[in-house]
């Protein structure tokens, strides 16, 4: 059941903020775990920098340096043995992340909503990225290195398919971690009333169902424990409950559209760090 993944490095984008710092701690677990390299780069918007005046120090230049200096002392301290590299890129900050993501196993954003700055920062690059992925992004607010909570998979209304990226990326996590699967299907309020009132459609109880979507995939990891709960997704406040004792939440994202209130709300103030999956 394993599916293809990118080959490339985990790409960490750094601005220099202590969240930047544990978005590195948490990329170098996973390129520790995907058995790749880590890629730090530091973006210089070429629209907000002055003319340059020959002879005039090099501010943005000297505190990207330093930003990435300071990420790769944090990057080494953590796991010398993960190869790495640093880059200083010009250009808009979602348009250079979004072309680095293109080339990358996995994106790895820190960020920060302590601020309406802040989010709307969210709302724009963090957003924008997201949505032009071709491969997974991972939103980090808050990483703990010693955590040993479970891995949710944020699962919506889809059909039960075998090739279900959300539930295939959130066991190959668990398995990188060594934790087990936490399923949480979310339905909107109107659907579980539909469905209190009707009973289930295709004859099976909502636990069967559940249990039909998560079982092609314990073939592949046999040793992973699963549990599911069914949560209401209308405001994502639950999910944000449960990323409170968890070690990272899997959710997924049909790329090309905006992303729905409940992504929204998980990014904006999830407790662990959040990977999004596109959608084929």
């Amino acid at each position: 059941m394993n599916t293809s993944h990118s080959t490339g490095p985990v790409t960490v984008g750094i601005d220099g903020s202590e969240t930047a710092l544990d978005a590195v701690r948490f990329a170098v677990q996973e390129a520790r775990g995907r058995g790749t390299s880590l890629r730090l780069v530091h973006v210089i918007d070429r629209h907000a920098m002055a003319e340059t005046v020959y002879g005039a120090p090099d501010i943005d230049g000297d505190y990207a340096r330093a930003a990435l200096n300071r990420a790769a002392d944090v990057a080494a301290a953590t796991d010398p043995a993960v190869a790495m590299e640093t880059a200083v890129l010009q250009g808009r900050p979602e348009s250079v992340m979004s072309t680095e993501a293109g080339s990358a196993s996995l994106l790895v954003l820190g960020t920060t909503t302590g601020s309406a700055v802040a989010a709307w920062v969210l709302g724009s690059m963090v957003g924008a990225v997201v949505e032009a992925s071709p491969h997974p992004v991972a939103i980090v607010r808050h990483f703990d290195a010693q955590g040993h909570g479970p891995v949710v998979a944020a699962l919506g209304d889809s059909e039960v398919s075998a090739t279900d990226v959300v539930v295939n990326q959130a066991f190959r996590e668990a398995s990188i971690r060594g934790t087990s699967v936490l399923a949480v299907h979310t339905q909107a309020v109107s659907s579980i009333l539909a469905s209190a009132l009707s009973g289930p459609g295709d004859g099976l109880h909502p636990e069967s169902a559940m249990d039909v979507r998560l079982e092609p995939f314990g073939a592949d990891y046999p040793d992973i424990r699963v549990a599911s709960v069914y949560a209401e997704a209308d405001s994502g406040s639950e999910l944000v409950a449960v990323s409170e004792t968890a070690q990272l939440m899997v959710v997924g994202h049909e790329r090309d559209r905006v992303p729905g209130r409940t992504l929204t709300a998980v990014l904006r103030h999830a407790h662990c760090p959040v990977l999004v999956v596109p959608h084929a």
